[in-house]
């Protein structure tokens, strides 16, 4: 018995389950979100922007329990998935809601301000810096819950870090960027049944990009502690 647990089909097969089984708990948690865009769809006229940032509140925890599975996933390769889920959901639930509900609550003062320059005053340039800044918070929140999902820091200390390796790790920002333009095109172009297992395939390519961050903000810890012993 012990012989098919080590071969590569039960390893592929254990990978598959638990990504469709992440995929499927993201959509559990976002079910408003998943609701409303169906909804939306079928009567746009309907559309309401509160609606549409409560119903986003949610994807935050969400999405770093996500992190969180994925990267145990590839530390440990055979966990219980559920459970690993579920415990990081509620382990992180506070940290992740509140980098989250700051970039949220940025990004919507920010697009409200876009809209505003961009019908009134669009001569002046200014929609185009505020659409720059909105880019910037969605590239860096790549990296916030990627590195929250592992490492407990400080809503400060984790904007900075994941400002300071988007810039620094550049080349890896921009294949984020592609990484999800792909995967914005598999969404519209792909089977239903493929789709499930969409956000854990992008969220295990950013994990493996990240590697030499998350090594990186180890060893600063481990000089940290260092010095404090000394």
């Amino acid at each position: 018995m012990k012989e098919f647990y080590d071969k590569p089909i039960y390893a592929v097969t254990n990978y598959m389950i638990g990504f469709c089984l992440s995929s499927i708990y993201l959509a559990i948690c976002n079910i408003l979100l998943i609701l409303f865009i169906i909804l939306t769809a079928i009567s746009p006229d309907n559309f309401s922007f509160l609606l549409l940032f409560i119903c986003l509140i949610p994807f935050g925890p969400s999405l770093g329990a996500l992190y969180s599975t994925i990267g145990k996933i590839i530390r440990e390769k055979d966990i219980y998935f559920s459970s690993v889920f579920w415990n990081s959901y509620k382990k992180n639930f506070l940290s992740n809601l509140k980098l989250w509900l700051t970039e949220l609550i940025l990004i919507t003062i920010f697009f409200i301000d876009f809209r505003y320059f961009y019908v009134n005053m669009p001569q002046t340039g200014i929609h185009i810096i505020i659409a720059s800044l909105i880019v910037i918070l969605l590239v860096a929140g790549l990296y916030a819950f990627s590195i929250n999902s592992r490492f407990e820091l400080k809503l400060k200390d984790l904007i900075i870090l994941s400002l300071y390796f988007m810039i620094k790790k550049f080349p890896t920002t921009i294949l984020k960027v592609i990484v999800l333009a792909l995967a914005y095109y598999l969404l519209k172009s792909v089977s239903i049944v493929f789709l499930i297992f969409v956000p854990s395939i992008v969220c295990t390519i950013f994990t493996y990009y990240n590697k030499d961050i998350f090594r990186e903000v180890e060893n600063k810890f481990r000089s940290h502690v260092q010095d404090h012993l000394k």
